[in-house]
């Protein structure tokens, strides 16, 4: 059983925030979107093609993500979890609570509107018994918050049943690993199973029979799996059986229960499949499909509705009084959206006047699909895209609500109407909302800690002040440091945000498709400065770094790197193309370091795996990407000690070896060194330095941040009070040994390294050895070599990646001084299968651990 902790989030009471998408250049001017990158295109993220810049890193370079490896990593992250040493909740959150963030899922036991459930995106499962006055996280120490869908048992509002993995197909909707059951109102959870499922769009618990569960899944979207269609359970959850499959590219998304008959259901099928350069989101096996035998059989339905490869997602709503009618919301290609309806259970349909909700999804239709019918009203109906559309006439005639409450979000994915009072309540990108006049008008419920974070920065003279760049909900910063006061700063997508370190009222900020501007006099002024560089190959998300001596002196990074010795006032391009020249937005330039010690260091890394370094402040660049693997290079460090020294990490998930995820070179990248050590094989997006003691890192990975005091060879889950979400980047203020973390998902959290590095190893614990296997890759034997300081009663252990242990290959009493011992792993009765290993060895006084690969 899983445990939770308790966060509770204090009710905020400010104004309610702009529109994602609106552009600060003169007070409130609003920017349409566009189609393809521009100087001043601002679109909400995931609008634009090219800005699938989270699925890019993963699926870098063989198209896709390996599930396997995914889940391995779930487990490695589940093991780390569970022994990680315990602190007193290191991690205090620093807001925002007043921004919000996606919601996919809004679920409210029937008899009691006090109580809510909300599904995030990238931030778990939130819960609140006083109307919202105060939330808990139920999914703290759960390894995968990503969230598809939410059921609450009819009969039994303690039975909870979530579905992992966010199913709107995101610019990248992290992955799930199956369903998750409480049965004391989410206190604790257990594992169910579908663990391939990736996506789960849709959760019903069959109200004539608790013991019965349908699950809509997804399956991988970045590859063609089995693990795809409608699932049955028949015990509540313990087993599942696939009673309806089309094919290994054919999603279930969407399922419905009559209320009258629970025999009948119906199912939205949709074909969908993408990869690196691809995103097909249409096809003919998309469709509606009808079973009246409990879900024994299913047939199709296609009486008036279209059937051909334009019709992509599809959004079903039964009308409870009447289970004869019923609405489909279909997303059509080229901008299209179909509404129809049946009266008669689906036998036939009428496509209704759909023509005011054209380009209602704009060219993402696959990030929308749900539709509601009033329990009260037939005619009722809403549907929702980037606006939120609502017919009273059961689909001849629309209202835009969108356009009528200009406070209201955009992006909308979850709605639940309570029955009696029809109160609406409402999930969107940017929080959660509720009205009670069917939506003329509409409350934001603005302290919800669920902002994702792309950039983060702190002040450095004033270190109460954070900014960050957000997904969908612009780049922000408090002044104070409250976790209520909040405030935009410029709008789209926020990117890197930098700070002037000697002068607080200059800083700097960008939207993507490197929009890059310049603030002064605390922000009342902004200039734009990336005129020079508008023309060149640029990433989503354009890095920015500045020199660590004079502040007027920037970089900024395109497919070749630029220098501004002026602010930004003026910009010249100091190296040719750094990457293999492809002419696409991911080769280009995705982090620059420089080093605190010698500000002539100045390095490089790119989205296709290359990583430049120049000694001469930018004048001539050198290649040192020999050594290291071709992924998506996030993050490039430089050590606070030894100029020599640097640190590269990568994104990506392994496929047929294992892929170091943490890489650290002593001499300036002529030689890497492979430091992820027991690392969970996530991607890891950030790394850094304790500026104070040598050996000491952290990094953001995508489940959590980890931490190590010597130097990489174990690691550490640094959870306590902060969960498995997202980390994208981490800034270290070296006067108060202060770190905050952005989150993808949960806003921001900040810590003292003193705190986290003191929890990771008690006076108790083990010293660790460093441990050297040769040969690695292992056939049948090898040599392992380590130093014992002094003697002790040895153990040496062979263990999974998940944290099992395999085999036991010595227990004894071994002498101070060097270790030269044999180990044998392919003989007689100790032969162990191919794959990737860990090797331990643990006494009272010492303990070491390194990675094998048995081939």
């Amino acid at each position: 059983m899983i445990k939770r902790s308790t966060l509770l989030i204090s009710t905020a009471v400010l104004g309610l925030l702009v529109l994602a998408g609106t552009f600060f250049l003169t007070g409130k001017e609003k920017v349409k979107q566009q189609h393809g990158p521009s100087k001043h295109s601002v679109a909400s993220e995931p609008g634009q093609e090219p800005n699938d810049w989270m699925a890019m890193q993963r699926m870098f370079p063989y198209n896709r993500i390996n599930t396997d490896a995914y889940l391995a990593a779930v487990r490695q992250a589940r093991a780390l979890m569970l022994e990680a040493p315990q602190r007193s909740n290191p991690w205090t959150f620093t807001g925002p609570d007043n921004i919000g963030g996606r919601i996919t899922d809004v679920e409210i036991p029937h008899d009691n509107l006090q109580t809510i459930y909300l599904g995030a995106a990238t931030g778990g499962v939130l819960k609140t018994t006083d109307g919202g006055l105060t939330w808990t996280n139920l999914f703290d120490d759960v390894p995968v918050i990503s969230v598809g869908d939410i059921a609450i048992d009819p009969n039994n509002n303690d039975i909870i049943y979530v579905g992992t993995g966010e199913a709107n197909s995101s610019s990248f909707s992290f992955l799930g690993n199956g369903m998750y059951k409480s049965t004391d109102a989410g206190n604790t959870w257990q594992h169910l199973g579908l663990e391939r499922s990736a996506y789960i769009g849709r959760v019903v618990v069959d109200y004539s029979n608790s013991q019965r569960v349908f699950v809509a899944a997804c399956g991988n979207l970045f590859t063609t799996t089995d693990e795809r269609g409608v699932y049955r359970s028949t015990n509540g959850g313990t087993s599942f059986q696939r009673v309806l499959f089309l094919n290994d590219s054919t999603s279930a998304i969407d399922l419905v229960q009559d209320p009258v008959n629970p025999q009948i259901l119906y199912a939205s099928m949709w074909e969908r499949t993408r990869g690196l350069v691809y995103r097909n989101s249409f096809g003919n096996s998309s469709g509606i499909w009808k079973s009246v035998d409990g879900g024994d059989t299913w047939t199709e339905l296609t009486n008036g509705l279209l059937t051909d490869n334009t019709v992509g997602r599809i959004g079903l709503a039964i009308y409870k009084t009447d289970p004869n009618i019923l609405y489909a919301f279909y997303d059509l290609a080229n901008y299209e959206v179909g509404i129809f309806k049946t009266t008669d259970g689906g036998a036939t349909w009428t496509r209704k006047n759909d023509g005011p909700l054209y380009n209602m999804s704009s060219n993402f239709g696959w990030y929308f699909g749900q539709i509601r019918v009033s329990p009260s009203n037939p005619d009722r109906i809403w549907v929702m895209g980037v606006s939120l559309y609502r017919s009273d006439n059961g689909g001849n005639t629309w209202t835009d609500l969108g356009s009528m409450n200009w406070d209201l979000h955009v992006d909308h994915h979850a709605m639940y109407i309570d029955d009696v009072s029809g109160k609406l309540f409402e999930g969107n990108d940017g929080g959660f909302y509720t009205s009670t006049n069917n939506g003329n008008s509409w409350t934001k419920i603005n302290n919800l800690p669920l902002t994702q974070f792309y950039a983060i920065d702190i002040d450095y003279l004033k270190p109460e002040r954070i900014y960050g760049g957000t997904q969908d909900n612009n780049t922000i910063r408090t002044l104070t440091g409250g976790t209520s006061d909040w405030d935009p700063i410029l709008g789209g997508d926020g990117m890197y945000t930098l700070v002037d370190y000697t002068n607080s009222n200059t800083f700097y900020a960008e939207y993507q498709w490197g929009n890059l501007y310049r603030f002064t006099n605390g922000g009342s002024t902004m200039d734009y400065i990336a005129d020079p560089m508008s023309g060149d190959r640029v990433n989503w998300s354009a890095p920015l770094a500045m020199d660590p001596v004079n502040s007027s002196t920037l970089y900024f990074g395109t497919y070749r790197m630029w220098k501004s010795t002026n602010k930004g006032d003026s910009w010249q391009a100091i190296s040719g193309d750094l990457t293999h020249g492809i002419n696409n937005y991911f080769y280009t330039i995705t982090t620059i370091a420089i080093s605190q010690i010698d500000a002539n260091i100045v390095i490089a890394g790119t989205g296709d795996g290359k990583l430049q370094i120049s000694t001469n402040a930018g004048q001539s660049w050198t290649d040192r990407s020999a050594g290291l693997p071709e992924r998506w290079i996030t993050r490039v460090a430089t050590d606070p000690f030894d100029s020599q020294t640097i640190y590269a990490t990568l994104s990506g998930f392994r496929w047929d070896e294992v892929l170091p995820h943490v890489l650290k070179s002593t001499d300036l990248g002529q030689n890497w060194t492979d430091i992820t050590g027991n690392l969970p094989e996530f991607p890891v997006n950030d790394i850094v330095v304790d500026p104070d003691f040598p050996g000491r890192l952290m990094v953001g990975t995508d489940a959590g941040v980890y931490g190590t005091e010597n130097g990489g060879l174990t690691w550490s889950w640094i959870w306590n009070g902060l969960p498995a979400v997202p980390i994208y980047m981490m800034k270290i203020h070296k006067p108060t040994r202060t770190v905050v973390v952005g989150t993808y998902g949960l806003s921001s959290y900040k810590a003292n390294l003193d705190d986290i590095f003191t929890g990771i190893r008690s006076e108790n614990k083990p010293d660790e050895i460093a441990l050297s296997l040769f040969p690695n890759p292992v056939k049948s034997s090898a040599n392992l070599r380590f130093y014992l300081p002094t003697s002790d009663r040895i153990g040496i252990r062979i263990y999974s990646l998940g944290g099992n242990p395999v085999m036991t290959l010595f227990n004894g009493t071994l002498e101070k001084g060097e270790q030269n011992l044999t180990l044998e792993i392919g003989k007689g009765e100790t032969t162990l299968p191919t794959g990737y290993y860990l090797v331990v060895v643990e006494g009272m006084k010492f303990r070491g651990t390194t990675r094998m690969i048995r081939i």
